[in-house]
């Protein structure tokens, strides 16, 4: 059967309002709130205070492991928050074979729509596991009073759909497709569709209006689902830009904001392809999405770090072939990229 959206198999989403004070009414006792300490100060005075919460402190799959020895008893699981809290629900869903309820806060990344867990081994990001929650329930209310950075960050994971899809296409054209993920070009039609008309609505999405919140669920249930639905492929949905995010966590040994470091990646990559840097930079900088490193605690010199090993760097964590492969940074690439990227900020802010 060809790829669709249909036969893809995305999570089932709830949208509404005042959803998270329904959950004792539905999700078995006894449940187990994954979330954050800022988060639960915020939503959990809607839920009785005798249920369990466990606030996430790391991704390190060890010390995961090691919190697991304490959750005997629990009979489902709660999502609530954004990314990291989401993937450790995911991942003690799986861990524990327990059904899973996602509460997300924020569209701050497709986390919450994707099977396995981004954990972390050794600092380095790994997905892992299996988990289908029975609904992901949306609540606009909760969505909205999210600062707004998160929620425009999210743009960063439908996005990627354009880079993912130049590396995919540039590695079809030198013949060096993986043998099980062969060009395919309805996917890679179909994300660059949703990353197009993302583009086109950047006012609902800044406003946070129904249609922008549905149009980031749209994308990031694509994008989260979609990885599994179309055989573990990533190529359609994410590619250079994430590989830049992951080299700059591994060498600066800092947490970044994922939309903001995700974009930076993707403005990087587009630099490198040649193609809709433009376009990206002026959405970017419309949802107020600061990629300059000066405002992720890190330097231009930092950045020329990273792209200088990015080849050594995808091909020792066996990343799929792409522009990163090829890579080699110069002097026109530095001086062209730091003017376009300061100078689209400077011109907007």
């Amino acid at each position: 059967m060809p790829f669709s959206e249909q036969n893809l198999q995305q999570f089932k989403a709830v949208f509404g309002h005042n959803l998270l004070a329904e959950m004792p009414n539905f999700v078995p006792p006894t449940a187990l709130i994954v979330t954050m300490e800022d988060i639960w100060k915020l939503f959990g005075h809607q839920l009785p205070k005798s249920v369990e919460t466990y606030f996430v402190h790391s991704l390190e799959q060890t010390e995961l492991e090691d919190d697991l020895k304490a959750l005997a008893g629990i009979r489902s699981v709660v999502g609530l928050g954004g990314g990291q809290a989401v993937d450790v629900a995911k991942y003690f869903a799986w861990r524990l074979n327990l059904p899973l309820f996602q509460f997300p806060t924020s569209l701050s990344v497709d986390a919450v729509f994707g099977h396995r867990a981004a954990v972390r081994r050794k600092g380095i990001v790994n997905y892992v596991g299996w988990a289908v929650p029975e609904t992901v329930y949306l609540d606009r209310d909760m969505i909205r009073s999210a600062p707004l950075a998160l929620n425009t960050g999210g743009v960063g994971d439908i996005l990627c759909f354009t880079t993912g899809v130049l590396d995919w296409r540039y590695a079809y054209t030198r013949g060096r497709c993986e043998p099980r993920w062969n060009y395919d070009k309805t996917l890679a039609n179909i994300s660059m569709a949703k990353a197009k008309k993302t583009m086109s609505c950047v006012r609902d999405i800044y406003e946070m209006t129904d249609v922008g919140i549905e149009l980031l669920v749209d994308g990031l249930n694509w994008g989260g689902s979609s990885f599994h639905g179309a055989g573990w492929n990533p190529r359609h949905i994410e590619g250079i830009e994430h590989y830049i995010f992951y080299a700059l966590e591994a060498h600066t040994g800092k947490s970044f904001f994922h939309g903001q470091a995700v974009c930076l990646g993707i403005v990087l990559g587009t630099l490198m392809h040649e193609k809709r840097v433009y376009q990206l930079l002026d959405v970017m900088t419309y949802l107020q999405i600061d990629i300059r490193p000066s405002a992720m605690g890190i330097s231009w010199g930092d950045v020329w770090d990273v792209l200088e090993g990015l080849s050594k760097f995808v091909v020792e964590h066996e990343l799929p072939y792409g522009i990163a492969h090829d890579f080699e940074l110069t002097w026109p690439f530095q001086t062209t990229t730091v003017d376009q990227i300061e100078d689209a900020y400077s011109r907007s802010w």
